[in-house]
């Protein structure tokens, strides 16, 4: 609701722009990267909630394929004779490749779509 109060939407609907007008070119972009960062930071939590569920064996069902049930798996290569460490590497270095790849993309996306970020960047 803070965005309601602004000037700029104020003198848009002074203007005699409808509501729809002014949601989508005047507050969408406004809160856009508020949107995105939710979303991404949100999609990141699902995976490590899906891959520590998983793990612990209350996640999906057995013979699902999942991070979770991978580097459980793995973990259990640990206790053999000779020790094969790369199954649990692999699967961990990919979960976290993952999140932090999504991580990443969207801070990219934030710093795109953030109008007040765009005006210091062209000064």
């Amino acid at each position: 609701m803070r965005q309601a109060q602004r000037p700029y939407i104020e003198a848009a609907r002074t203007l005699g722009q409808s509501h729809l007008q002014i949601m989508l070119r005047h507050i969408l972009p406004n809160v856009m990267h508020l949107v995105v960062i939710n979303f991404i930071l949100g999609f990141s939590g699902f995976i490590m909630t899906e891959s520590i569920l998983s793990y612990l064996g209350v996640g999906v069902p057995i013979g699902t394929p999942s991070w979770g049930q991978m580097i459980d798996s793995a973990r259990m290569e640990l206790a053999r004779e000779p020790a094969v460490w790369w199954n649990l590497g692999a699967a961990a270095c990919a979960l976290f490749l993952l999140v932090l790849a999504l991580n990443l993309l969207g801070d990219a996306l934030r710093r795109a779509f953030d109008p007040r970020d765009s005006v210091s960047r062209s000064n």
